[in-house]
């Protein structure tokens, strides 16, 4: 609502209607002369209730007795109000009780009057109110996080730190303290001796004199052996903020770090597709980021079921009017068809087309990709061919021609498309303002508060330029616009999503490639030290033997010979385990490894096993417990591959064993299956890493687990040959509890009862 008591310009009315304040403007004795939009202030209050005229006293007094200026006693509010001194600038901020707030800015008029703006700036302190809040957790969470952090001033000066960071760098409690500077924290920690453990002298003074207006990082081993890494950061006011971090624990998971950067997570975080892994129980295992993106509150979550999904899908109308039964009859039939396809279109128009492929283990993997765009094309260019169009319907860019007065003389219906409006709200004659309301509108710019941004940073819309926007829905649009020679112009649109995701496709395929070669790196590192190790010994044994024989130093007598002899035949063995380990894997992925199946009693393989591994324990201070009951079945099995396999784990299971401990070989039945399992009282693995335990030139990192060498292929052999022979292997451990390897064989593999039994 605007009022006036004398003429002013339809066009600045219709300006100051549309403006999100309450002006009023009040003449020398203090009487309103004009007013918009009062709802401002009050949504009750009418059109007639505040007239031209109306003395300010008035006006006032219905404000406070409407709740404006807050809770209280309206009368007393007005005498407060009235108390001020119009002829000067005022501003002030009030909470009405409907707790909206309201800013009143008064100014005043050289002809004694003056104006009075009001404004509802309740997000606004709101906001203020969210963010004082936000900094005092912050500091709460400051002063808890493990990490030292250090905030240095533009003169260098120390203005904010947590208790990590003194502690991280050496200095005492209450050594340091916000205003000391950093020379003077430097020496702090020089007279504590921190650096007295460098080598470099004048390490100290380079260090303050370094340019803190650029990154910087350095790593330091203090004298007390921790490692930190020392992080520089400029900050905007021209000061720098210092992280510390204790990397002395940090530095032995590096290498486990890197190694999962480089698995599955990051090859399905490159994708463009979205990829879902159900386990054999039907339960999502795995899911990436496209995967949500493309399917949102449709998509599944990490442990749940199948049938849970599809119930959830079919409430939200992701099925159209298909009954649920045949929805997962179809979803079951296509999970038992080995690799299967399908496309649907969704409630909200998006195109999607999906690949089904069964897993080894009994689960299966879904393949999704949006391809609306490209229904979207077809259906494009379907239209252009019937409408039979001129050039403009087969243009590849989105064209839009206006005239010098910025009217629509004609536009394409990509144009339209791309511009957020349907094809009939692109007439001829509309002009291009008319056009930009219509995409605020609609969204296109954003919010409201986007949409004015946006539209503040192009107010020339007339002249030429180029510019790229990202729309709503994703797409990005390249829009330029050339003058045309009658005055007018004419506004290319271009959707370049396409070339931006191929760029995007590139830097992926550029990063897996790099992943390969550090992947390769591991291997040739590895394989170097496991070969060299045997190879040296061999070397270094018969070159003492020829040495003292050519007559070099004393005679090699037959004792110490033969232990030369040995040292070098248990080298070349254990180079010949190696190799034959090798060539295991590599037979067992090129699916050309034997395991001839012949039936076998268990009891007595369990036993020949268990007498080599005795002496192996026995060596290691270590106690090979049997628990094998009469009556075990007979199996069929590679007798070979089944000893290699057991005799793996065994030597997994005492060498991470402490002296005292117990190692127990058992086998019983589990249901209609036959278990065999190899306990130990070892380390243990944590949770996480029992996976990775199973991965070729995997160790991992702890301290007892480095007391031996090894490539890091046992436990990837014993699995590679079990599966070869339709056997399961799996392990369960805790840290410090020891671990537990179940080998199950399935009822499939025992033979029948007539052929015999274990004694």
């Amino acid at each position: 609502m605007t009022k006036r008591i004398r003429p002013v310009p339809d066009e600045l009315l219709e300006a100051l209607a549309h403006l999100p304040v309450c002006l009023a403007i009040y003449d020398a004795e203090h009487r309103l002369i004009f007013l918009t939009n009062p709802p401002v202030l009050h949504a009750k209050l009418a059109e007639d209730s505040l007239p031209i005229g109306t003395s300010l006293r008035d006006i006032v007094t219905l404000y406070a007795y409407h709740g404006v200026f807050g809770p209280g006693d309206p009368e007393a509010r007005v005498a407060t109000v009235m108390r001020m001194d119009r002829s000067k600038a005022s501003r002030r901020v009030v909470r009405t009780t409907l707790g909206r707030a309201l800013e009143f800015c008064n100014e005043p008029l050289p002809t004694g009057g003056f104006t009075s703006i009001v404004s509802d700036v309740t997000a606004f302190v709101r906001a203020e109110s969210e963010a004082m809040a936000m900094a005092r957790a912050s500091q709460g969470v400051l002063d808890q996080l493990r990490e030292g952090v250090g905030v240095y001033g533009p003169d260098r000066r120390l203005t904010l730190l947590n208790p990590a960071y003194a502690n991280l760098i050496g200095a005492p409690p209450g050594g340091i303290h916000a205003g000391m500077s950093l020379p003077e924290v430097f020496a702090l920690l020089a007279a504590r001796g921190e650096y007295g453990n460098l080598d470099d002298p004048d390490f100290v003074l380079r260090r303050i004199g370094t340019d803190r207006g650029l990154p910087q990082q350095q790593m330091r081993e203090r004298p007390n052996g921790e490692v930190i890494r020392v992080t520089s950061k400029p900050t905007s006011d021209g000061g720098f903020i210092i992280e510390v971090d204790d990397l002395t624990e940090l530095k032995r998971a590096e290498d486990d770090a890197r190694q999962r950067a480089t698995l599955l997570d990051a090859v399905l975080a490159a994708l463009p597709y979205g990829v879902a892994v159900y386990g054999s129980d039907r339960r999502v295992t795995m899911l990436n980021e496209a995967c949500k993106r493309l399917l949102a509150d449709a998509g599944p979550t990490l442990g749940e079921h199948l049938d849970t999904l599809i119930a959830r899908r079919h409430a939200a109308g992701e099925y159209g009017d298909m009954p649920i039964e045949e929805v997962r009859r179809r979803r079951y039939a296509w999970m038992t068809e080995g690799q299967s396809e399908w496309m649907r279109t969704r409630a909200d128009g998006t195109t999607l087309v999906g690949r089904f492929t069964r897993l080894p283990d009994g689960g299966h993997v879904a393949v999704i990709s949006d391809i609306t765009a490209l229904h979207e094309a077809q259906r494009q260019a379907r239209e252009q061919a019937l409408r039979q169009q001129v050039m403009l319907e087969n243009s590849r860019s989105g064209i839009s021609l206006f005239d010098r007065e910025g009217r629509l003389i004609a536009a394409n219906a990509l144009a339209s498309r791309l511009t957020g409006l349907d094809t009939d709200e692109m007439w001829a004659g509309r002009t291009i303002e008319d056009i930009r309301r219509a995409q605020a509108e609609r969204g296109e710019f954003g919010s409201p508060e986007a949409a004015a941004a946006f539209t503040a940073t192009r107010p020339h819309i007339f002249g030429p330029g180029r510019y790229v926007r990202t729309r709503p829905d994703g797409s990005v649009v390249e829009i330029t616009t050339e003058p045309t020679p009658d005055g007018g112009f004419v506004r290319t649109l271009t959707d370049v999503t396409e070339d931006r995701r191929v760029r995007a496709e590139l830097q992926r395929a550029k990063d897996a490639a790099e992943d390969a070669s550090r992947a390769k790196s591991r291997f040739l590192t590895t394989m170097t030290h496991e070969l060299r190790t045997p190879l040296n010994a061999v070397i270094g044994f018969s070159d003492a033997l020829l040495a003292r024989n050519a007559g070099g130093g004393p005679a090699v007598g037959a004792a110490e010979s033969e232990e030369f002899i040995r040292a070098i035949n248990d080298a070349g063995r254990h180079l010949l385990s190696l190799i034959d380990d090798i060539l295991d894997i590599a037979r067992a992925e090129a699916v050309v490894l034997s395991a001839g199946a012949a039936r076998l009693d268990v009891y007595s393989a369990l036993q020949a096993v268990a007498r080599v591994a005795r002496s192996q324990a026995a060596e290691a201070g270590l106690t090979l417990a049997l628990d094998l009951p009469p009556g075990l079945p007979r199996i069929l099995a590679d007798e070979k591959r089944l000893r290699q396999v057991l005799q793996g784990l065994l030597t997994n299971a005492v060498k991470f064993t402490e002296s005292g401990g117990t190692v127990t070989l058992a086998a019983a039945m589990a249901g209609p299956d036959l278990a065999i399992t190899i306990s130990d009282t070892g380390i243990g693995i944590a949770p996480e890493d029992l996976a990775r335990a199973f991965e070729p030139f995997v160790q991992l990192e702890t301290t007892l687990a480095r007391r031996f060498g090894g490539s890091g292929l046992g436990l990837h052999l014993a699995r590679t040959l079990s599966r070869a022979m339709g056997f399961d292997l799996r392990l369960q451990s805790q840290p410090g509890q020891g671990t537990l390897a179940i080998l199950t064989i399935p009822a499939a593999s025992l033979a029948a009862e007539e052929d015999g039994a274990s004694p």
